[in-house]
């Protein structure tokens, strides 16, 4: 039972912090538009990650320096380039009304959701890097406990996000909600990109000057 809340609460404090997956299903579940369908994606991508995190993803990966000084700084130019994204939204939001029809069809929701969860490096870092250098210091027959907690913080959150974004929509499709949620988020990302910044120099320093 500890390591399924150990699981579950350092599941939450990665899971929490919006992000460009977390915005996007918030986004669905506003236009009510394939909401629960984005988060189940969702779900699904991190169950797949965390899963092979913790049953030995993170130690083949941290036995290769390189490849991960390449992740982590490709999660720095990732993250500026969405915060990028979102200071444009800052200046003019998007105009989106849960009253009228989406025009995204689910093909293109998926594929987005697909490029912001795969291409982002910042999602294997937290996953396959933390989540799976802590899970793997656990007892190996124990695991699937941390892994099935970390899992429901995932599940709970995404279809939380969904439903909070369908009961509050006629209030986050105002102009000035929607610039305070892209300020609120554009400053998580940028400190999350200060935070791999200062690891991808010090793994850079470990690599070609030990």
């Amino acid at each position: 039972m500890i390591y399924f809340l150990q699981g579950l609460a350092v599941g939450a404090a990665l899971i929490l912090p919006l992000g460009p997956q977390n915005t996007l299903v918030l986004r669905q579940g506003i236009v009510k538009h394939y909401a629960f369908i984005a988060a189940t994606f969702c779900v699904l991508s991190d169950a797949i990650l965390i899963t092979s995190g913790v049953m030995g993803g993170s130690a083949l990966l941290q036995k290769s320096p390189t490849v991960l000084l390449i992740i982590t700084w490709a999660g720095v130019l990732f993250l500026l380039w969405y915060s990028y994204g979102l200071l444009k939204e800052i200046k003019q939001p998007a105009v989106f009304s849960a009253s009228q029809p989406s025009s995204a069809t689910l093909a293109k929701v998926l594929l987005t959701l697909m490029l912001v969860t795969w291409l982002n490096p910042h999602v294997y870092l937290d996953t396959l890097v933390l989540l799976g250098s802590i899970g793997s210091q656990i007892p190996a027959q124990q695991r699937y406990h941390f892994v099935l907690g970390a899992l429901l913080a995932s599940l709970l959150w995404f279809y939380l996000l969904a439903g909070i974004g369908q009961m509050l929509s006629s209030w986050l499709t105002r102009p000035a909600v929607q610039r305070g949620i892209a300020c609120g988020v554009m400053v998580i990302l940028l400190s999350m990109a200060f935070r791999l910044t200062k690891e991808g120099v010090i793994l850079f320093n470990q690599i070609f000057h030990p």
